[in-house]
């Protein structure tokens, strides 16, 4: 067992057949690692194996097979992760179409049984999709969020969604009286899951904008949130409302599932006024917040994954960028083709990746 076992985080991690490494492993820090090689040495394939392990999928693609290295029949990643006190072994293999996920010493059926390990986000050159996707994007950013610090969340969306599926079963039927059979249930959950979101956001994004107006000072940056329905109705009397119109068209049309935030800058959207790199600042100082809070919030350490953006940056952000990385509470991951473009202050743990093989160095 490594030195850092006794620090919460990653303190192992060993891969097999992962897209374009070399079979190996990892003893990371607890607190910063940087990986430095050429362009396709294999340096994001490293952080696509540490999400795999964390999230049991890629970062990459939806699609899992094409993690495999080619050749190879099936990927392992596994790891052991110091939460709490105690030590954690986990494993991640995908093999013939499905992904197999073992926690100490058991299969696991359900992602966020394994998934509470390690809270995770990646930053790297697509960055700005968190702003240009559509809506389900930031939905995902901000179930990820209050999941791991809101023990009780998974539950309470879970329950949504199986009272929205079941009422657009009811709906798709034409069957009126069991559609407003599943709306009580329906927004009582929507309820639950509007306020926890809401409670995420007003603690992550005001810091998040507080960061970017330091990178953006020309930009009077602001947010809101569409909770899905109409402000200042209850769901319940909407779904009454909207009943029949929803029975012709098949579907619920207002509740959580349709929740969205934007971020605003001189008060039109931050897409139409930021230009891409200035996008990405801002969903940095976004990530950043968020690991702050998970920091202080959740049941263990982040993770962020951050993948050759340093060398999108001018020196002067790309230095404010790696002292706040450092300063923060999570566990950081880090490429670069050049370690001269990382302007580490403190202490980290130097990597070097060449063709698939990634060897600790002395920085």
């Amino acid at each position: 067992m490594d030195g850092s076992a006794g620090v919460d985080g990653l303190t192992h991690c060993r891969w097999q057949a992962v897209r374009h490494l070399v079979a190996g492993s990892i003893d990371p820090d607890p607190r910063l690692n940087i990986f430095q090689g050429a362009n396709a040495a294999g340096k994001t394939s490293l952080l696509e194996a540490i999400h795999f392990l964390a999230r049991s999928r890629s970062f990459i693609t939806h699609r899992t097979a094409r993690l495999i290295r080619s050749g190879e029949s099936e990927a392992l990643v596994s790891g052991r992760v110091q939460a709490g006190g105690q030590l954690h072994r986990l494993g991640v293999q995908h093999r013939s179409g499905e992904t197999r996920v073992r926690l100490n010493g058991r299969d696991v059926t359900a992602l966020s049984e394994s998934a509470w390990l390690l809270p995770l986000q990646v930053l790297n050159t697509e960055a700005q999709r968190l702003l240009t996707d559509g809506p389900a994007t930031r939905r995902a950013f901000l179930n990820w969020g209050v999941f791991h610090v809101e023990p009780t969340y998974r539950e309470e969306w879970r329950r949504y969604q199986r009272a929205l599926r079941q009422r657009n079963v009811a709906l798709r039927a034409g069957d009126r009286r069991l559609a407003q059979a599943w709306e009580p249930e329906m927004a009582a959950a929507a309820t639950a899951v509007d306020a926890r979101r809401q409670r995420f956001l007003q603690a992550v994004l005001p810091n998040a904008l507080e960061i970017a107006r330091q990178w953006l000072p020309d930009a009077t940056l602001d947010w809101r949130y569409r909770t899905g329905w109409r402000a200042g109705e209850a769901l319940d009397a909407i779904l009454t409302a909207s009943r029949d119109q929803e029975l012709a068209q098949g579907f619920s049309l207002h509740g959580p599932h349709r929740a969205d935030f934007r971020v605003t800058a001189d008060g039109v959207e931050a897409t139409s006024y930021l230009s891409r790199g200035q996008q990405k600042l801002l969903v940095a100082a976004i990530k950043v917040a968020l690991a702050d809070h998970w920091t202080t919030q959740a049941t263990q350490r982040p993770l962020l994954l951050v993948d050759d953006l340093p060398a999108e940056l001018d020196r002067s952000h790309r230095a404010d960028l790696v002292r706040r990385l450092e300063a923060g509470g999570a566990q950081v991951f880090l490429t670069a083709i050049e370690g001269d473009l990382l302007p580490v202050e403190g202490d980290a743990r130097w990597f070097h990746v060449e063709q698939g093989r990634v060897e600790a160095t002395g920085g």
